[in-house]
C-alpha cells in the first residue's frame, strides 16, 4: 500500500490524518468503484453532503437545480469520485446553507448572514499560514508538488482550485482542509 491510500480496514473512517500528501499524484486518487476506497480528503465532503441532503429531504434533482449543480456531479461527489473544485464546494454548501470550510470538516455549521466569499477565506488563510511559517511562494510549491503560477493564483482569487490542490497546500502547511477553507474572523 502506497502512503496515500488508507488501509482497508480504515477506510469506513470519515476523517482520516494526511500525513504526506505532497508526494501523492492525482492520479493516487482516482476512486474505484467501491464507496470504500474514498479518499481522505473527500470523505468527509461525501459523508456530510448524504447527510445534509436526507436531514433536509433534498433530492439530487433538488439540490443540483438549488446549488447550479450538475445532478452527475453531486452523485460523483457523494460518491467521492471527484475531485471538485473550490467554486462546486461552495455552490453545494450555500445551497445547504452551510459554510464550505465545514462542509468538508467534521460537522457542517451554518451560514452566517455577511459570511466572506470563499475564495478570500482560502486566500487569507493560504497567504497567512504561509507566512507564518516564513515560507515562500516557491518554497511552498517544492513541498506541496503544487507549481508556483498556481499557488499565486489562488492567493490573488484569480484560480478556482480543485480539492486535491488545496489538500496538498493544507498538508504542506500543517493544516487541514477545513482549516483552509474556515473563515476564523467571524
Amino acid at each position: 500500500m502506497n502512503k496515500c491510500e488508507l488501509p482497508k480496514s480504515q477506510s469506513h473512517l470519515f476523517i482520516a490524518q494526511i500525513t504526506s500528501l505532497s508526494a501523492c499524484t492525482a492520479n493516487t486518487f482516482l476512486v474505484s468503484e467501491q464507496a470504500s476506497e474514498i479518499p481522505p480528503f473527500l470523505a468527509p465532503l461525501a459523508a456530510n453532503l448524504v447527510a445534509l441532503r436526507a436531514k433536509g429531504n433534498w433530492s439530487i434533482s433538488a439540490l443540483a437545480e438549488q446549488a447550479r449543480v450538475n445532478r452527475r456531479m453531486i452523485r460523483l461527489v457523494e460518491q467521492g469520485q471527484v475531485n471538485a473544485s473550490l467554486k462546486t464546494i461552495d455552490k453545494l454548501a450555500r445551497a445547504l446553507g452551510v459554510t464550505a470550510g465545514s462542509l468538508v470538516g467534521n460537522r457542517p455549521l451554518a451560514r452566517q448572514e455577511g459570511d466572506a466569499l470563499i475564495e478570500e477565506v482560502v486566500a487569507r488563510n493560504l497567504v497567512s499560514a504561509r507566512k507564518g511559517l516564513k515560507l515562500t511562494q516557491e518554497k511552498l510549491s517544492q513541498q506541496s508538488g503544487v507549481n508556483m503560477p498556481a499557488i499565486a493564483d489562488i492567493e490573488r482569487q484569480a484560480r478556482n482550485p480543485s480539492l486535491l490542490t488545496l489538500a496538498k497546500l493544507a498538508a504542506s502547511l500543517g493544516l487541514s482542509l477545513e482549516a483552509l477553507l474556515t473563515d476564523y474572523r467571524s
